[in-house]
């Protein structure tokens, strides 16, 4: 206890004074839970980025587009598919994520997933 009395009485002299959440340990953590589908909020604390991020990723015309699904008007993310996204993104990847780039815009031009070569 007194060290943290010091602490707060050197930050008050300091200027500073020491808030709840100023502790690491006090402050919740920012990696969303592991159940169930995720929001965008969850998905943007996982990845450490802002939730605007995650939006312009979700566009249909979007460079590098992370794998959602659409509930309603809510966006909703699985763990799972965003950890295999994230392999896809690394930079021994890209040959992989080429491919699958590929695949998909075939896709969505109407072509056949199977055509032939």
């Amino acid at each position: 206890m007194r060290n943290e009395s010091d602490l707060i009485a050197r930050n008050r002299d300091s200027g500073r004074v020491a808030r709840p959440g100023d502790r690491r340990g006090d402050r919740p953590d920012p990696v969303a839970p592991s159940d169930g589908l995720w929001d965008v909020t969850d998905v943007g604390a996982y990845l450490r980025v802002p939730v605007s991020s995650i939006y312009k990723m979700t566009a249909r015309k979007a460079a590098v587009r992370i794998p959602h699904i659409r509930i309603g008007g809510s966006l909703r993310f699985r763990k799972g598919d965003i950890d295999r996204w994230l392999t896809l993104l690394t930079t021994s990847n890209i040959e992989a994520l080429s491919r699958m780039r590929q695949k998909g815009t075939k896709a969505s031009h109407g072509h056949h997933s199977q055509a032939t070569t």
